[in-house]
């Protein structure tokens, strides 16, 4: 599919320079602070470095019009209040957005009525019920910035119950630390139903894989698998 970003040493390198605030996290909302710092980290650097773009002129989906793996298709700004999805849950998401504006305003010389704004959901948010929404403007058959931020599916008022359902195996590790690497805290086998303890939920990537915070049966992360997979975990109850 179309709209490949050539970002990734670079976000890892964001990453690396979080993951030194996250060990000093000890409470919820201490972790919950961690992962605004890391999407503000993610959306600057989007903002700020070219994108290299191969699509169709005239649609980001590409001549196949298929969406990426781990993603929906592309769609238009007007279509926002449809897909079923808020974002925008801290005052830096909200800035960053804005900045997301100006700097397309900038970079395409024109005024926002005439630019076309898109956006895109992971696959996540309608799956477990959090994730991620990148938006883009398209100018000139080219995104010439996006921006991503946390998104969760609006119809939900909660979500207390995720169901464990491994792609690889019969069960996931439950870590004490969002890595592969990190001391092994208990096991969830397939059927599990494991409790987020917030919502959104609180997911962060590392080791090329999305980890997902939990609180019961037991504290910990579990890993839901690459954001490009199927992932391992889904919504107990499916809306």
């Amino acid at each position: 599919m179309s709209g490949n970003i050539s970002l990734t040493v670079k976000l890892w390198g964001a990453i690396v320079l979080s993951s030194k605030y996250y060990k000093a996290c000890i409470s919820h909302n201490e972790k919950n602070f961690y992962l605004g710092i890391t999407s503000i980290l993610f959306s600057t650097l989007l903002l700020s470095l070219p994108i290299s773009v191969s699509a169709n002129t005239s649609n980001p989906n590409g001549n196949s019009r298929k969406p990426q793996p781990g993603w929906t298709l592309w769609r238009p700004k007007a279509e926002m209040k449809k897909a079923d999805f808020s974002a925008g849950f801290s005052n830096m998401e909200l800035g960053g957005y804005l900045d997301f504006e100006n700097a397309c305003a900038t970079t395409s010389g024109l005024p926002q009525e005439k630019i076309a704004y898109l956006f895109r959901l992971s696959n996540s948010v309608k799956r477990m019920g959090t994730g991620q929404v990148e938006y883009g403007c398209w100018v000139g058959g080219r995104f010439v910035h996006t921006f991503s931020s946390t998104a969760i599916k609006a119809s939900l008022r909660d979500v207390d119950c995720l169901l464990v359902n491994s792609r690889t195996g019969n069960s996931l590790v439950v870590r004490s630390e969002p890595r592969e690497n990190s001391r092994q805290v208990g096991v969830a086998t397939n059927g599990t139903k494991v409790n987020p303890g917030s919502f959104p939920a609180s997911i962060i990537q590392t080791d090329g894989n999305n980890w997902v915070a939990i609180t019961s049966p037991q504290e910990g992360w579990i890993s839901d698998g690459s954001p490009t997979s199927e992932g391992n975990l889904t919504l107990c109850r499916r809306k």
